[in-house]
């Protein structure tokens, strides 16, 4: 059974990563899949599952990708902040990340776009996320028409990352009773410019179950 660290580590982040790729060692199927909660102008909150493709842990924040006119994008844009959780029930494990929202630098999602497989990279040009489909066919034809145009593609000016920045993050282990271990940390960020943020020293408390 996982237990959490004692004394608590003053920076979580190395053992985010940690957590992160030993999950993925375990072999479970999409270890990296978080439900990403989003809420829009009146408060109306929704969530979704996504994949974090990267951990900054020198900077501490989370990626993920998507694209820029779905619904969550949408609510990110009004409301540029997010909470999300990854769970590991074969490890007893649950992670949760909450903090501001940014875009990722169209670099940095052009460079990822690239290692997409490229049905991965298809899918991305033809789907208009979260708007309504009256014919699935259509669908798959739009699709066709990326894939018979050959060679390779760039990344879709509608399609990228986001950047989570984490002010408050929990680590939390499973317990015999249900006698949980939760270890919650927060910091202040201070905004640099448009995309970065100057991050505070981390506070921990360990909370009851």
């Amino acid at each position: 059974m996982s237990r959490l660290p004692s004394p608590a580590p003053a920076d979580p982040l190395p053992l985010v990563r940690q957590w992160l790729d030993e999950a993925a060692a375990a072999g479970l199927r999409n270890p990296t899949a978080m439900a990403l909660a989003t809420a829009d102008p009146a408060a109306r909150p929704a969530v979704r599952v996504v994949l974090l493709k990267h951990v900054s842990v020198e900077d501490g924040y989370v990626v993920f990708y998507t694209n820029y006119g779905s619904r969550k994008s949408a609510e990110l844009e009004a409301n540029a902040r997010a909470a999300a959780v990854l769970y590991w029930e074969a490890l007893g494990r649950q992670l949760r990340l909450e903090g501001p929202v940014v875009r990722s630098p169209a670099e940095e999602s052009d460079a990822y776009f690239a290692t997409r497989p490229r049905g991965s990279q298809i899918n991305a040009w033809a789907s208009e996320q979260s708007r309504p489909l009256d014919d699935p066919a259509a669908l798959e034809r739009r699709a066709a028409e990326v894939a018979a145009a050959g060679g390779a593609l760039a990344r879709p000016p509608f399609w990228g990352g986001y950047r989570l920045w984490l002010d408050a993050l929990e680590l939390w282990a499973e317990g015999a009773d249900r006698f949980h271990e939760r270890l919650r940390y927060t910091r202040a960020l201070t905004p640099l410019d448009a995309g970065r943020f100057a991050a505070g020293p981390w506070n921990h408390q360990r909370l009851q179950p």
